[in-house]
């Protein structure tokens, strides 16, 4: 059994086009229109189409919500550009397999461009599933060229701008393997999630799914036919730059606390929120129990708490109790939690670094404690 899209005709009658070619493009295939998406069971011919499943209801109502169409038209007056939106499909279910990429490019608040590619994956091998997702198949892709071959032509369209694309993690670690297993150097470029942008920017939607955010700005594509689905990034970043008023989105990820991922040579950093600096934690609660054991103590975390607490939680948590949190094991810390142990941080098969240095500590006589998790737990305030 094959998943399928079905889209029903515009008004101007026109049905799905043919698949992506060899070369770049400058048709957009994104056009405002209200649509209605509908997913199809094939089952030996016939096509059972599902009730609309891009009509998703956001939480809280929109009317409590930003409208999304009204920021984009904001981010096209604003003249929002100087970046281009990427987007991979994949043959297979590993990230070196790219089959097909595309590069849409905007000025001035519109989508000016877009350039696709098809790539011959290696080995020329496809899964049924990947097929039936975006319906590329071997045959389309066997006289194409490999990705060391399309990335120069790929590169020179995106001309240093700063990228993005929806998924960004998806993308970009296509992009790296696809290059690493063509021996290939990877580029120097800045990115852009846009459905983390999309969260920042409209929170409280049920979903961040590129169909959705789309069908609230009215914007037909196809989905998974990767001109398309670059075009409407590129659009999502623009209503992006239409919330924060921004021109850039650069400016727009700022505007929303929102660092720029990078991918250099030989390394990446993703594109997201800073970490807090566990240092600048202040209390997020009126009053502090003064029968706290955690007042005036320092805590240190090592291992991943199993509590489910994510090691910045449970530092607020010290904080709301009033103590202070550390990063390292040091003379002045009283605490160490012990969560889990992840392997590659064992030094002698039973203990993390951090234990260590404690242990040293506590024979030199300094007054610091360990404590598991649990213990952490039932000694914070109620």
């Amino acid at each position: 059994m094959l998943w399928r899209r079905k889209r029903e005709a515009g008004s101007d009658g026109l049905e799905r086009e043919s698949a992506a070619a060899d070369h770049p493009e400058t048709e957009n295939r994104v056009s405002p229109r209200n649509i209605e998406v509908r997913v199809g069971v094939v089952v030996d011919g016939p096509v059972v189409s599902s009730r609309p499943v891009l009509a998703i209801p956001s939480y809280p109502p929109l009317e409590a919500v930003r409208n999304i169409s009204a920021d984009l038209d904001a981010g096209r007056q604003l003249g929002a550009g100087g970046f281009v939106a990427l987007d991979f499909e994949t043959a297979t279910s590993s990230h070196d397999s790219a089959c097909a990429v595309a590069v849409a490019a905007v000025e001035a608040g519109r989508v000016t461009r877009v350039g696709r590619w098809l790539i011959r994956p290696p080995g020329n091998t496809y899964q049924e599933f990947n097929i039936a997702i975006h319906g590329i198949t071997p045959e389309m892709t066997a006289n194409s060229q490999p990705m060391s071959k399309v990335w120069p032509a790929v590169l020179q369209s995106i001309d240093e701008r700063p990228v993005v694309a929806h998924y960004a993690p998806f993308d970009l670690s296509v992009l790296r393997h696809s290059l690493w297993a063509t021996a290939s150097d990877w580029p120097e470029l800045t990115y852009y999630c846009t459905c983390a942008l999309a969260r920042r920017a409209w929170p409280g939607r049920l979903s961040y799914r590129l169909p959705d955010l789309a069908s609230e700005c009215g914007l037909e594509f196809e989905h998974h036919e990767p001109g398309a689905d670059a075009a409407t990034a590129a659009e999502l970043a623009i209503a992006c730059c239409g919330v924060a008023g921004a021109t850039t989105v650069e400016d727009a990820s700022k505007a929303m606390g929102m660092l720029a991922g990078r991918l250099t040579a030989t390394s990446w950093t993703p594109h997201g929120m800073p970490r807090p600096r566990l240092a600048d934690l202040t209390p997020t609660i009126d009053t502090i129990p003064e029968d706290s054991d955690f007042n005036n103590r320092i805590v240190v975390f090592t291992g991943t708490l199993s509590c489910g607490l994510t090691r910045a939680e449970a530092a607020q948590l010290v904080v709301n109790a009033g103590g202070g949190v550390a990063s390292g094991v040091s003379k002045k810390v009283h605490y160490l939690v012990l969560g889990m142990q992840d392997a590659y941080k064992v030094n002698d098969g039973e203990h993390s670094n951090k234990m260590l240095r404690a242990a040293e500590l506590r024979t030199a006589g300094y007054p610091i404690e360990l404590l598991a998790e649990d213990d952490f737990l039932r000694m914070l305030p109620a």
